[in-house]
């Protein structure tokens, strides 16, 4: 077994654990049970697609794939079965969640007061996800249009050249849609709870607008590293 794989291994069992003892503290699965299918899909997704190209390739299907579903198996085969460094593009999410226990925290309490410009202790997470989400989505485009076929490599080349402008759009829609289920599971279980202190999920509008700020600075760093490589 790979170092990569163990990173792997190792930081979903920490999730699974963190998930157990969210569950035990706050009996509401509305926080936990997102998180834990979110980023055990994420970390373990190189061993499913393994697992699932095993029985194609067993069955021949692979070899009657043509045009743009060849071009997706190639670019998934690059990037997530045979890829090491596959680790570090869900890394950072993970390790936002691992943060989030009962016992330490940094979305609440002492430590989520602690302030710097404004951002507090999670726009570490935020922006090292970001960073990494915005490095996938570039190394996506630029694999499928390596690998496309000549009927999507006109198409696939201008989407490279636009890489940044998709990196932004895919993590624009990728907070829309992480803040939105943010607002309305921290309002749910304030309904069902009462209280800030007694529920896993924090929000707030000052927060919303600090979350952005980190993953547009994660886009930006992920932009120009990728820019001087």
């Amino acid at each position: 077994m790979e170092l990569p794989d163990l990173v792997r291994y190792g930081t979903w069992g920490g999730v699974v654990a963190t998930a157990a003892a969210n569950r035990r503290h706050y009996r509401l699965t509305t926080t936990w049970l997102p998180h834990l299918a979110t980023n055990s899909l994420a970390l373990l997704l190189p061993d499913i697609y393994r697992a699932l190209s095993s029985v194609l390739d067993r069955s021949g299907a692979p070899r009657r794939v043509r045009g743009l579903a060849r071009m997706v198996v190639a670019t998934l085969d690059e990037l997530v079965r045979d890829n090491p460094a596959y680790v570090a593009y869900v890394l950072p999410l993970a390790a936002g969640y691992l943060l989030s226990g009962p016992r330490f925290t940094i979305y609440k309490g002492e430590l989520a007061e602690l302030r710097l410009a404004g951002f507090g202790l999670d726009a570490i997470p935020h922006a090292a996800t970001a960073f990494a989400l915005s490095a996938l989505v570039g190394d996506l485009v630029r694999t499928a249009a390596r690998v496309a076929g000549p009927e999507h490599a006109p198409l696939l080349a201008r989407a490279a050249r636009a890489e940044h402008a998709l990196t932004a759009a895919a993590l624009a829609l990728a907070t829309l849609l992480w803040e939105v289920g943010e607002y309305r599971i921290h309002h749910y279980e304030l309904r069902q709870r009462g209280s800030a202190d007694a529920i896993n999920m924090q929000w707030s509008p000052e927060d919303t607008l600090y979350d952005c700020f980190a993953n547009a600075i994660g886009w930006a760093a992920a932009t120009l590293w990728r820019t001087r490589r």
